[in-house]
């Protein structure tokens, strides 16, 4: 034999060996048939939860699109309702006196004690008892289990806890 065709003979091994190495390898769930069926359940599921956000992205679009014309036609009867309303033109007007009109109480009680025999109360944070004066215009006339009487300026008020 000449060292052309050992050489040739050589070659073609090699080229066999190199051909058997790139065979395509079996796939994992070809080999194993639980491992098919675990890929099968897996694609489901990850199909079932695209669909899941597919719903719950509608449904949030839905209920902005609802909120956002709520709040343009509550606008828009809101405006429609000021126009409606317009105020009578008047002349001049003199102010002679602002009177302030508060919606706190002016005397608040907040507690009752009786200490041997002698009742006393807190109002407006003061420790009063019976005949004492609160903020100059007050008297305390009595005081009783759960209300206290004033006169405020020949008035009588009945505070109660």
């Amino acid at each position: 034999m000449s060292l052309i065709q050992q050489a040739l003979e050589k070659t073609s091994r090699v080229q066999e060996t190199n051909t058997e190495k790139f065979a395509p390898s079996p796939k994992t769930y070809d080999r194993d048939p639980m491992g098919a069926a675990l890929e099968q359940e897996l694609t489901q599921l990850q199909q079932s939860y695209a669909r899941r956000r597919k719903l719950y992205w509608i449904i949030s679009m839905g209920v902005l699109f609802v909120c956002f014309f709520a709040g343009l036609s509550y606008l828009g009867t809101r405006t429609s309702s000021l126009k409606a309303k317009t105020l009578p033109k008047v002349g001049p007007v003199s102010v002679q006196e602002t009177v302030k009109i508060s919606s706190e109480p002016l005397y608040r009680l907040t507690g009752i004690t009786n200490m041997n025999g002698h009742a006393m109360a807190v109002i407006n944070n003061e420790i009063v008892s019976v005949g004492d004066s609160l903020l100059g215009k007050a008297t305390v006339k009595t005081i009783a289990d759960g209300e206290v009487r004033l006169d405020v300026q020949g008035n009588e008020i009945k505070l109660t806890l």
